[in-house]
Parts: structure tokens; sequence; C-alpha cells
């Protein structure tokens, strides 16, 4: 029997794999964990006939233990928020390779683009690596590097990060479907895992954090509409503020504080550090719930 070809995820990555995979005539279809009731994916999909289903946990689970009874299956995973559990991970008809926006070990789990912002790391990148029963564990097939500026996003690197990671998987691509892929094993150390639920500093700006670390948490925030980390929200004394948009300026020439201030008015907040040349603007604010 054909070996069966399964792209797990979401966004224009995974649809890309499945049309390439698709074009080399290859038995390949998408799964997607499902956790909304509309997906673009199935529409991309349909239009581009590319037999598509959506399931949730347990019923993945199920379909794949299904696929696994009927052969070999290869699962390539992008853009996924399904966890492979071990007993199918360990089956022997079972392959598979994983994107994670990270360079791993670091920032193992989710959200690796908007941790690797909050935390000022001069550079990260893309890796693909096996999937294995421990999260972002496996052994890495290849990794690219990205330099991290001090004005791009959380949305803006995911894109790039997304660019990057298809490219990557076509260099590898003919291995990776002879079954000739090369892996090396991960540096065995143990980094902090980002779970779904984790959001840098709660959510909120800290006051006491330099004007870079704050700025780089409003970056990390930033996934334009998506908000998929929800709105960042500042509180000054009994006022819970979000805004809907921030810009960083320059200050004019001999106004640089002498101390820490923070101004609210015509529905914008101000906030500047002391000794620093730049302020930074909260735009079009309201007033917000704790978290």
């Amino acid at each position: 029997m054909t070996k069966k070809f399964i792209v797990v995820g979401s966004g224009k990555l995974a649809v890309k794999i499945a049309e390439y995979l698709k074009s080399n005539n290859l038995n390949v279809c998408v799964y997607e964990h499902k956790i909304s009731s509309y997906s673009s994916v199935k529409d991309i999909c349909l239009m581009k006939e590319i037999p598509y289903h959506t399931f949730t946990s347990q019923e993945m689970s199920r379909q794949l233990e299904l696929d696994l009874k009927l052969g070999s299956i290869m699962v390539i995973s992008a853009m996924n928020t399904y966890i492979f559990p071990k007993h199918i991970v360990d089956d022997k008809n079972f392959f598979g390779i994983n994107y994670h926006n990270a360079l791993l070990p670091n920032h193992r789990g989710m959200n690796a683009e908007a941790w690797s912002i909050f935390e000022m790391d001069k550079e990260t990148g893309i890796t693909w690596h096996l999937i294995s029963s421990g999260v972002d564990t496996g052994d890495i097939i290849a990794q690219k590097v990205i330099p991290l500026d001090e004005k791009i996003s959380s949305l803006k690197l995911l894109k790039k990060q997304c660019d990057i990671a298809f490219e990557t998987f076509l260099e590898f691509s003919n291995k990776l479907i002879s079954g000739d892929i090369e892996t090396q094993k991960q540096p065995n150390v143990h980094l902090k895992m980002h779970k779904i639920k984790d959001v840098p500093n709660n959510g909120y700006i800290n006051l006491k954090w330099s004007f870079d670390k704050m700025v780089a948490f409003i970056r990390a925030m930033d996934y334009g509409k998506l908000e998929v980390l929800h709105k960042p929200k500042l509180k000054l004394d009994t006022s819970t503020y979000v805004w809907n948009s921030y810009k960083v300026l320059s200050c004019d020439k001999g106004t640089v504080s002498s101390k820490d201030r923070i101004s609210v008015k015509d529905k914008n907040i101000v906030i500047k550090k002391k000794g620093v040349d730049k302020k930074l603007l909260l735009m079009n604010i309201s007033q917000g719930k704790d978290f």
C-alpha cells in the first residue's frame, strides 16, 4: 500500500506543504486540530482539491490509530497544537516531523516567537525535528537562524519564520520522501517549556522594567488582530488600561526625563524612563478588566 502523508496543522504553511506533496503525486491529506468553528485551511484545501478533515484531540488520536492499522504514515506537523500521544509516536508504522518556531532546545512549547522577543534574545530561528514522545524534544533535521532587531513584533516574526520554514522544508523534502532523512541529537538541557496558557508577565506591563524591556513586552504581545495572547494591559492605581496601537518616539531635544514619568491625556498614555531619550506612546486607550 502507498504510504500516506498527513499534514497536521493550521495556516498557510500547512497548506503549502500539502500542496507541494500533492504536486509530487503523493497520497496526501490535511488534518487540522479543531480550535474554532471556522477554518481558512478547510476553504483553501477544498479549492486546491486536497482532502481535509478537522478533529478534536480525541478524534485526532482515534483517526491516527485507524491510519496506522492500515499501513505506514508520514506526518508533517506544521503550526499544530495537537500533541501526539506516546503510543502513536512509538507505533512501528509512524514516522513524523514537526516544525517549531524557535531554535530548539530554546523556547519549547507554545508561542515561541513571543517568548524570544519578550526575553530579548539576540537571535531566534526555526527548527524542523522528529516527532518524539516529548514536546519539541526530537532529533533535529534542520535549523535556520533569524537575527532579532528592536522593532519586530510577534506577528511579523511569525510570518517570517513560516516563510523560512517552508523554504527549509523544500531543502530536505526529497530525502524525507525517500526515507533518507539525516538528523542530530538535541543538546541535553532542561529549559522551561511554554504552555498554551502562559503569557509574558501574565499580560501586564511592569513599570519597573527598563524602557527596552517594556517595548519588548509590547512587541511580544503584538499579533495584530489575532490577539493570540490577548490584549496587553497596564495597571495604574485602581484603573486597568488597554490600547489599540503604540509607538516608540524620540523625545524632543532637551526633554529627556530626569525621572520615570507616566501621563494619561487625550486617550493616550505616555511613558518615559529616567535618562532615556525615547518615550512609549500607548494610543486610543480604554478601561480594561483584569485577567
